[in-house]
């Protein structure tokens, strides 16, 4: 069994960060390791506060679990501080992890704010270009490049944009559109696209669902538009199965 490593917060409705990644690595046969970075409290209808650890504590944990076990990919989620970045970075680059997915986590579904302004060229500059892959929703997109997009064409410019950091593989998920669930995914040669039917109501964690998932298929030695097709599909059985289990909005079920 392969072994994947999760980089991010920990949420405690489990509907996204760390509780999230570990459902869908357990759901499609991998094994999953985490690193975290950050406690968040929060619920379905509320986001109130965040805890970064320190680097002292990111630090201990590479060392003592990659020392161990090493992980045939991974992915990150939210890291909260440009010292978080910077040691996260070392740390990926010391222990040499390889086949890393970069979901560039900046707010919560609810709003909140989840990286902090001086670290976001950190995530831009130095991050990115260690990646195999880059996950990012509109608004995330948006944030990376400076463009606005407003159709398909403002998706793959911003592809562009996002590839010349030095990732590998660019997917922009279109969840955002009014009407068709649109994603693209580019290689730096060829395009591709997939529409979906957009399922209607707001749905907490998707975005962590689908790079969790990206990260297992490439553990099953999908190549990266393989894994693409895949981890659409699979987000969107995990949304048409989602429950409204609290008062605010519905958790996906894995």
């Amino acid at each position: 069994m392969k072994l994947a490593l999760t980089i991010g917060a920990s949420d405690p409705t489990a509907g996204a960060g760390i509780q999230m990644d570990l459902k869908v690595f357990h759901a499609l046969g991998v094994y999953g390791l985490t690193i975290i970075t950050a406690i968040t409290s929060q619920s379905t209808i509320e986001f109130s506060s965040v805890f970064p650890l320190t680097e002292q504590a990111i630090n201990s944990q590479f060392k003592t679990l990659l020392k161990d076990l090493k992980p045939y990919a991974a992915k990150t989620g939210m890291i909260y501080s440009k010292e978080a970045f910077q040691c996260i970075i070392e740390n990926i680059k010391k222990f040499n992890i390889k086949n890393l997915v970069i979901d560039p986590v900046i707010t919560s579904t609810l709003g909140a704010k989840l990286i902090e302004d001086d670290a976001f060229e950190v995530l831009k500059e130095e991050l990115i270009p260690l990646s195999i892959a880059v996950t990012a929703n509109i608004p995330e997109a948006e944030m990376l490049t400076g463009l606005k997009i407003r159709d398909f064409e403002g998706m793959y410019e911003a592809s562009k944009i996002v590839y010349q950091m030095g990732t590998r593989s660019v997917i922009i998920k279109g969840g955002h559109f009014d009407k068709k669930a649109v994603d693209v995914f580019y290689d730096g040669r060829v395009f591709h696209k997939l529409e979906g039917e957009k399922i209607p109501g707001e749905f907490h964690g998707t975005g962590c669902a689908f790079s969790s998932a990206f990260v297992s298929f490439l553990c099953k030695n999908y190549n990266p538009f393989e894994a693409f097709k895949a981890s659409k599909d699979f987000v969107r059985k995990a949304i048409e199965n989602s429950l409204k289990l609290g008062h605010g909005i519905n958790l996906l079920i894995i």
